[in-house]
Parts: structure tokens; C-alpha cells; sequence
């Protein structure tokens, strides 16, 4: 009886730690109405009855959408209202209800063990690729030569959040296809030091980009957050993630990722 016992506490106990290690994952988590906005220009300005999640400013394509990143801000902002925007003090924004979806905190805790024990290893920064388009995937979802040439002379310090527009072939098919992808490319985003900061699906546009050439028809929006520009390309050294690229290809019509540095 006591051997059972101390093994159902000792398994509680576990859970518990594994629950507070992935309880302090910066993931949002917001129940309410949350808002997704891409700004360009203004100062980044919400109404009164909208309250600021998180926000980043816009430094670089990296994936899509030619070499002008074109918004200035990107938000989430959670409000109960018809629009979070507090005047038209800007040249175009995109917004969006989104519905935020977050991995169980006990996952998110094992896989931070797992990393930290070693157990899911680091993948290496040296000899990382250069030439993505070239690897055997679709061009357009890999980011070009140029884009990662000056992702590579930011500062070593530059510890980026990219921001992913995601749209599906056929929505719910699609969707299933990339979320295969999905699985495996957060587990690596974490191998390699970065975190999950938050998965939206759109659920209504309210507010269409005017002249954003990648259009507004999204159905995701994400951001994940690297400890460096290398740490990004040293994915491609994880097998589990390279043969996991098939599944993204099968799953995007159209992706956008966009560096940026959070405010």
C-alpha cells in the first residue's frame, strides 16, 4: 500500500513540476475576443477599450511576400469591441478576430526537459544553409538567398519573432496537413532555445489590407521567437524536421513570415 502510494505522489508531483516548468512558457493563453493586427505606420495606438497582449515591430521578409516587410507593427490585443484601432493615425492595417489555441502546459513543460536533459539535443549552428531554394521543396515556402544573408549580419544578439500568415489548399484539409508539420516544427523551435508565443486561427477579417501585396485571406496567424538568427536555420540539421517540410507543402497554398523584434 505504501509503494503504491508513494508512486501515485511521486507521479503527482511530476505532473506538477512539468505543469509550473510549462506554465512559465510566454504562449498566450487569452479566453476572451483577441485581435490580430498588422499596422503599417502610426505609432502602434489602440482604443481605450482594447488592451495590448503583445506587440513586435516589423524588421525583415524572410519567407514570401518580396523584400519590403511592409507593416511597421504587428499586435495581439484582446477587447470585447467593434474595432481595437484607436483613430486612423496610420497608412493601412490588417485585422482580424482570432481564436488562440496553446499547447497543454504539461507538454510544453516535458519538452523543456527533454531539451534541457539533453535528451532532445541542440541542433548545431555551424554549417547552416545559405541556399535554401535549392534543398527540394517549394521555393516559395523557403526563404530566399538574400533573405537569409541578411538575417545572418543582424547582431548575434538579434533574438527575432517570427510572425507566420499561413494560408491552406483546402482549409480544413490543409490544415490538417500542416498542423503534421506543425507538431514537429514546434518541438524543434524549442531544440533550438526559441518558444511558442502564440497560434491564432482567424475566425472574421474586419478590416482588409488596402495594398499589402500578400493580400488578407489568412486563415492562421503565429509567432515563434529564437534565441538568434542561426539557431533558425540550424532546423535544417534536424531530420524529424526536414522530412516533416513535406507535410507544410501539402498544407500552404501561401505563407508570409515576417522577422521582428517585440516591444
Amino acid at each position: 500500500m505504501t509503494a503504491v502510494f508513494l508512486a501515485v505522489a511521486g507521479f503527482a508531483l511530476l505532473v506538477a513540476v512539468l505543469w509550473l516548468i510549462g506554465a512559465r512558457e510566454p504562449v498566450l493563453r487569452e479566453k476572451g475576443p483577441v485581435w490580430f493586427i498588422a499596422m503599417r505606420g502610426g505609432d502602434g495606438a489602440l482604443a481605450p477599450h482594447a488592451r495590448k497582449l503583445w506587440s513586435s515591430t516589423a524588421d525583415q521578409v524572410f519567407i514570401g511576400g518580396g523584400d519590403d516587410p511592409y507593416w511597421t507593427w504587428f499586435i495581439i490585443a484582446a477587447g470585447d469591441c467593434a474595432t481595437p484601432l484607436v483613430t486612423e493615425s496610420f497608412d493601412d492595417a490588417y485585422v482580424a478576430r482570432v481564436r488562440l489555441f496553446a499547447p497543454p502546459r504539461i507538454a510544453l513543460g516535458l519538452i523543456r526537459v527533454l531539451v534541457a536533459s539533453g535528451i532532445l539535443s541542440r541542433p548545431s549552428t555551424e554549417n547552416i544553409a545559405t541556399d535554401a531554394q535549392s534543398i527540394g521543396f517549394k521555393p516559395d515556402h523557403m526563404p530566399s538567398a538574400r533573405a537569409i544573408s541578411q538575417l545572418l549580419v543582424r547582431p548575434a544578439t538579434y533574438a527575432p519573432a517570427m510572425v507566420n500568415f499561413l494560408r491552406y489548399t483546402r482549409d480544413g484539409a490543409g490544415r490538417a496537413d500542416y498542423r503534421k508539420y506543425g507538431i514537429v516544427a514546434m518541438r524543434t523551435v524549442f531544440r533550438t532555445g526559441g518558444a511558442l508565443l502564440f497560434y491564432g486561427a482567424v475566425t472574421e477579417i474586419v478590416r482588409h489590407a488596402k495594398a499589402w501585396p500578400a493580400g488578407s485571406l489568412w486563415h492562421d496567424v503565429a509567432a515563434m521567437r529564437y534565441p538568434s538568427p542561426p539557431a533558425i536555420l540550424s532546423m535544417e540539421h534536424v531530420p524529424a524536421y526536414r522530412a516533416a517540410l513535406v507535410h507544410r507543402d501539402a498544407g500552404l497554398e501561401r505563407t508570409v513570415v515576417i522577422a521582428s523584434t517585440p516591444t
